[in-house]
């Protein structure tokens, strides 16, 4: 696994680079642009992905723990299998994403549109929006 723990690729264009096995613990890739790229077996525990544009993406199975991913462009995305545990997606924009399988727990939802969202069989225990609930469901 390549290691970019705690790597500063703020703003960066990422669409040229190879995404598969690499540890993005940590690692600062706010405002980056990962358009429409395929990202297999990659950590983003605790990242900064703030504002990152990652529409049309693949992330299947990634994992997301603890990660910021507020105002993150999440369109049509694939986080199938994810697990977005701790993840903070304050305004982020999941129109027609797949969140489907997807592991839900202590996750910050505030100012996200579950309406256009795949959900199907997704674990959804905890979630924070304004306030801490115990849900099985969003909408």
């Amino acid at each position: 696994m390549k290691d970019y723990r705690k790597a500063n690729l703020a703003g960066f264009d990422l669409r040229d680079m190879d995404l598969e096995n690499i540890d993005f613990r940590r690692a600062n890739l706010s405002n980056a642009n990962l358009t429409g790229k395929s990202i297999v077996n990659c950590d983003f525990t605790c990242a900064n992905l703030q504002g990152v544009n990652l529409k049309g993406s693949n992330l299947r199975g990634a994992n997301l723990r603890g990660a910021n991913m507020s105002g993150a462009d999440l369109r049509n995305v694939n986080l199938e299998g994810a697990d977005l545990s701790g993840t903070k997606l304050e305004n982020a924009n999941l129109d027609g994403a797949n969140l489907s399988k997807t592991y839900i727990r202590g996750t910050d939802i505030r100012g996200v549109d579950f309406k256009n969202v795949k959900l199907k069989d997704a674990i959804i225990k905890l979630v924070y929006d304004g306030e801490f609930k115990r849900i099985s469901t969003l909408s």
